[in-house]
């Protein structure tokens, strides 16, 4: 599985072939719930309990209504990448320079490569406004609940379409992690996104929100990057190990975790100033959630697994 969440009492995971699964008891057991595709899903999100979307390889985009019991398709590839040549076609009649007459010509290519177009991740503001990102610069965005969706690449500063990784709102402010060191900023909830920068050349995989204004970057080799005005300057943290960080959550107590591709643990108790590792029985983690008993279900290659912190000091992990 690559993507485990909470959707108010439950769990929902998911990963290849279209798999989905559901839990109502904390991960101690789960269900395959329908899925209306057999393509790699990659991440999935709930605005409400109930109100839910996930996207993955192909351009798909599902959604569920139910808290995860059913899903239907909202989007895929083609009609994606049909969006991107609307919106440049728009662009060029507004604006008939170089500029915009190549990102036509890029649109276009994306429409006679196929539908193999992957989103790598969603973020929603509400159960109607949303955000979906991916491979080539893809960014989509909806405002009734991915009924109509609308390309927004052209509003992003990033001209060599890098692939966009994760998406993160803290307060009013939205941030995109991208490949080749590259990292957006939006202060107008998702209508134009500027890039900051940043001390790092390498790909960013995936972002933590702290306390306050403090953000984590973090990605290829290991590599953590700490900001506590929402992204004007950055400090290093140290990470002795060069294994790539894949993603991170934050606990009920405050307490920032983030997993990495050989299956550890990192936890830091002083707002990501610093972290500790803790090894785990699992291998190549790609996504962690808190449960509703304290504990994280962590999802990785090999399946789901449940990790647990007991009294700052101890761990422990075991495949389900």
């Amino acid at each position: 599985m690559l993507d485990v969440t909470r959707a108010g009492e439950r769990l929902l995971a998911v990963g290849e072939r279209g798999f989905i699964l559901r839990s109502q008891d904390n991960g101690l057991s789960w269900q395959q719930m329908p899925s209306p595709v057999s393509v790699t899903l990659t991440q999935v999100t709930f605005a409400t309990p109930d109100q839910g979307w996930a996207v993955g390889h192909a351009g798909v985009i599902l959604h569920s209504a139910d808290g995860g019991r059913s899903w239907i398709k909202q989007l895929d590839g083609n009609q994606a990448a049909q969006l991107v040549v609307d919106a440049a076609t728009r662009a060029l009649a507004e604006r008939p320079d170089e500029d915009t007459r190549r990102q036509l010509d890029a649109a276009r290519q994306l429409v006679e490569d196929g539908p193999d177009k992957p989103f790598l991740a969603v973020h929603f503001f509400d159960a109607q406004r949303g955000l979906v990102v991916g491979a080539y610069g893809l960014a989509l965005a909806t405002v009734d609940g991915g009924q109509h969706w609308r390309s927004i690449s052209q509003q992003l500063d990033n001209p060599s379409a890098l692939h966009l990784y994760d998406i993160l709102q803290i307060d009013d402010t939205l941030f995109i992690a991208a490949e080749q060191g590259l990292l957006l900023r939006s202060n107008d909830q998702g209508e134009h996104f500027k890039a900051i920068d940043t001390p790092a050349t390498g790909t960013f995989f995936g972002l933590l929100a702290g306390r306050g204004q403090t953000l984590l970057a973090f990605g290829l080799r290991g590599k953590i990057l700490r900001s506590e005005d929402l992204g004007d300057s950055w400090q290093r943290i140290t990470n002795d190990q060069p294994a790539t960080l894949t993603a991170g959550a934050r606990a009920s107590d405050g307490t920032l975790l983030l997993v990495d591709e050989t299956g550890r643990v990192l936890r830091s108790q002083d707002d990501g100033r610093h972290f500790s590792a803790a090894p785990t029985q699992a291998s190549s983690l790609t996504s962690l959630s808190e449960t509703g008993d304290g504990r994280f279900m962590l999802a990785g290659v090999r399946g789901l697994s449940v990790f647990s912190l007991q009294d700052g000091q101890r761990s422990s992990a075991r495949e389900q």
